[in-house]
Formats: C-alpha cells, structure tokens, sequence
C-alpha cells in the first residue's frame, strides 16, 4: 500500500493509493496531529475514509516528521482513528485493504504493540486521545478495526402463545463478564425444547403467522415505549441443526426476504428448492464439499475469524492434532478446496459437525444475527462441546450477535451465567412453566447443574434408583457399601449417608 500527503483529494488521482490531507487543528496550541484519509482504489472510485492523527516518538515538532509518500510508517510513527465512523468506513473497503492501511499508519487501536510503545508519549495523551479514552481505543476501536461490529443491547422476550402462554426474555449486556450472548433453553428429552426452536424461527420469518395456523408466539423488545418490529431486532437467522430425527418443517434458505431478514440453514437436512419437500440427508461428500466451499470463502473475507475460531477449538487436544489452520497456507482454489475435503474427511464425525458449524457460522453471522441451536452435544464430548460454545460466543461478541441454544446438557450451562438459562418443565405435549436455576450455574460443577435442572428425574433413575432399592433392603450404610462390592464413588457415598438419615 502507498500513503501520500496531498494537500487535497480531488480530480483523477493514482489508484490503490492512500491520501492524507493535513489538517490545520492544533491541540493546545502545541500538536498538529491531525490528517484526513482517503482511499482511491484501481478503478479510481474515491472513499472518504475520515479524521486521524499521527504522533511520533519523542516529537518535538508541532508535526511529525513522516514522508510525503511512503509504504509503511516508520517503528516511530503511531496513528489512531477519532470516531467510530473511521473504523467502519475501512471495514467497507474489505479486509485486506483495510489491515494494509492499519498495518502501514501503525494503528494502535489495530496493533497493541504500536500502543505499548506509545503509551508514556505526551504527544498520544494530549494529542491523539485528547478527545478519546483508552478503554474506546483498547475496546469498540481495536474490535471494529479488525472487523467486528459495534455492540449493542439485546433485551427481548419471546412470548408462547399457543396452550400455556410463557415468557421468555433474554438479555444481552456489552462485554459483559461472563458473556451473556448464549443462552440455553434446558429441560428432560420431550420438553418440547426443538418443537420452541422450530416455533421460533417461523415466528420471525413468518412474523408470527404462518399460513393456516394460530400464532405461535411473538418476539418483542423489552424498552418502555418499543415497538420494534423483527427485522428491527434482527437481520439475519440461522439454524444450527444436525438431529437425524427432526421432522419439524424446515424454511427454505433465503438470502433476504421483503423485509430485509436473511435465513440460513447448518445442518444434515435438505429440501427442495422449489417445491419444498425434503430431500435424503446430505452425504458424507456433500457435507465435505460444504466444508470445503465455506472455508475457502471464509479465508477470502474473514480469514482472522476463522483462524480465531479454529485456535479456540484447538483447546481440545484431538482437534489440534489435524492443524486445520494450514489451510490458509494454500492460496490456489481448486488445491485449498481439495486439502479441505481431505482433512475434513479425516476428522471424527463430532469433530466434523463441530468445525462445519463454526466454519458456516462465520460465513453467515453478520451483525444482529440470532443463531438457533438445536442440541449441539448429541455428536460431542464435553471438552469439545465446551470448546464450540467458547468459540461460538466469541463470534457472536465480534459480530454483534445472540443465540439460544436448546440442549438438555448440564455441560452448556457450565459455560453460561444462570441469568442466561431458562429451565423448561412441561405435561404431556406442553411445556408448562421457566424458571430461571436457582443456583449459579457458571464455573458450577457438572453434578450440582444437573441436580438442579433434572430434580426428581435424576432421584428416580440410573444409580439413584440402585441406591434407593440398596438403602431399602439393608440398614446399615456399610452392608450398602457391601452390596456394590466398594466400587461406589465419593458422591453416591454421601447420597447413601443422606437416604439412611431421611430413612432413619
């Protein structure tokens, strides 16, 4: 990338070439730091891209000294964008224009190493952050400046309205700790959990009325005096479904609809196109060459995301063993695509699911994305199912986005506050009340979730119901120890010492 200082941007000007015009605005009569950028491209389109300024290490003058035309500033040089708008106008030119121009004006909102170097200088605290804070600049700045969305709020309910009317509201706090942009639907099998997922989707794109039916249910934002409609709290939705017996029906995949809503669908499902009826599930080789066609356009305009999110499924050490992230070493189309369906078809099948789902998600999210997740855990073990929900909130925090996930594993509100958790309990074909746990379930033990979550079905089946009949027949807590010849473990020990005290 070339950088040129012109005392104006105006008529025919060399393309794919950056402009800075010097600014007359001084701070406390003492700097002038100030530059306006421009970008023209190959094809001479010109964009304003808006206010900066530039510092250097130890100046003494009122500018620094940089080049009138250059490639990249010198180690010296430090810039930083003055509002919001700066970040966002780069991000329309794409990202690798973007990180080039960053990269080249040492952006310290974009690169934290130009920001440690400049962070004793007085020209940065009485020049270049005179109007900006250094949580903006470490924040919303250095997120925007690498693609991400500004966030925002989310507080909404969904209301059912179909036999027992129930609200659910969801509440979704800017970097907050621990993130609050997942939240778990949780009940036994049968709750009626996928049946609220599927109700959901056809809500929004229905807008609550789907033909010949009664409504379902209705979202609607939680601020006094809102009146917001669905494409107004959403843009865009995607399902995230691998069940191989789900029957509910299943939307068609739409790029945008009438009211500007985009509809994506992840998972083993497929229906015709034009009519609508379901097709066999995809193959084996289909879902490799969606991997394979996802990936390469993920490596074309999002690349950091996606090396991101393979880094945080990397936390599980199989997962890390195929090195997924060498892909982007391969530049040539037809070559990138046919490694990516070698290595896709090495992987387990759960590692599979896992990195289609995070690879189609990052292709589709954009900002005000509600991602739909219906029971992730049924392919996975815990550490990688643990790993998909880090790296899924990691992406939905980028890009300005919420899911709700249906599951009935203890192991997705390990990773949630409870504040982002609603306990479904339901009678036949109905569910009949939420409820927030009563415990923390963040950080919580596996054992104390599920006690919470599943109560009298967790007292009355598995090795529960073997120590109940044990501590009936026997009255003494070592003849029950006896009886399962010792191999009991710590928690079944204190749960025999507890049912012989109610026994006694």
């Amino acid at each position: 990338m070339e950088f040129e200082i012109v005392p104006s941007v105006s008529g025919q000007m060399p393309g794919k070439r950056a402009y800075l015009v010097q600014s007359n605005w001084d701070d406390w009569f003492r700097y002038n730091t100030t530059y306006i950028l421009s970008y023209v491209d190959v094809s001479g389109n010109k964009y304003n891209i808006g206010s900066l300024k530039i510092g250097e290490i130890n100046q003494s003058d009122a500018r620094p000294s940089i080049p009138e035309l250059f490639e990249k500033l010198g180690d010296q040089f430090f810039s930083v964008g003055q509002d919001e708008s700066y970040y966002k106008e780069l991000n329309i030119l794409g990202e690798n224009i973007r990180d080039e121009i960053l990269n080249g004006l040492n952006d310290i909102a974009f690169n934290d190493v130009h920001f440690e170097k400049a962070r004793n200088q007085h020209v940065l605290h009485s020049s270049l952050l005179r109007s900006l804070t250094t949580a903006s600049v470490k924040g919303k700045f250095r997120r925007l400046s690498h693609g991400g969305a500004r966030l925002s709020s989310y507080k909404f309910t969904y209301k059912v309205l179909q036999n027992n009317p129930i609200d659910l509201s969801f509440n979704v706090i800017p970097e907050s700790n621990p993130p609050t942009n997942i939240h778990a639907l949780i009940g036994r099998n049968g709750v009626g959990k996928t049946h609220l997922i599927s109700n959901m989707i056809q809500t929004v794109l229905s807008e609550g009325n789907p033909p010949n039916a009664d409504p379902l249910g209705i979202f609607y934002e939680d601020v006094e005096g809102s009146n917001s409609k669905y494409e107004e709290m959403f843009a865009n939705i995607v399902l995230v479904s691998f069940s191989a017996f789900d029957t509910s029906q299943l939307p068609q995949e739409r790029n945008v609809d009438s009211r500007g809503i985009k509809y994506s669908y992840i998972g083993l499902r497929q229906t015709d196109s034009h009519t609508g009826a379901s097709l066999p599930p995809k193959t084996p080789n289909q879902l490799a060459d969606e991997f394979a066609e996802s990936a390469y356009n993920c490596c074309q305009i999002s690349i950091v995301r996606w090396v991101n999110a393979i880094e945080t499924l990397e936390t599980d050490p199989l997962f890390k063993a195929y090195s997924i992230s060498k892909l982007t070493q391969v530049k040539e189309e037809a070559e990138f695509k046919a490694e990516a369906r070698k290595v896709f078809n090495d992987l387990s099948s759960g590692h599979k699911i896992v990195l289609i789902t995070m690879t189609r998600l990052i292709e589709t999210v954009e900002e005000r994305t509600l991602v739909l997740m219906d029971e992730p855990e049924s392919h996975l073990h815990p550490p990688l199912l643990s790993a998909l929900i880090r790296s899924l909130s990691d992406l939905l925090i980028h890009r300005n986005g919420v899911a709700i996930i249906a599951t009935h594993s203890p192991v997705i509100l390990q990773e949630i506050p409870r504040s982002c958790a609603w306990i479904l309990r339901s009678s036949i074909s109905r569910i009949l009340a939420a409820d927030r746990p009563s415990i923390e379930t963040f950080g919580e033990n596996i054992g104390g979730i599920t006690r919470e979550v599943f109560r009298l079905e967790v007292e009355n089946t598995g090795f529960h119901k073997l120590l109940q009949e044990a501590v009936g027949k026997y009255e003494e807590y070592d003849s029950v120890i006896d009886a399962f010849k010792g191999e009991i473990g710590h928690e079944a020990k204190a749960l025999i010492r507890a049912m012989i005290a109610n026994k006694e």
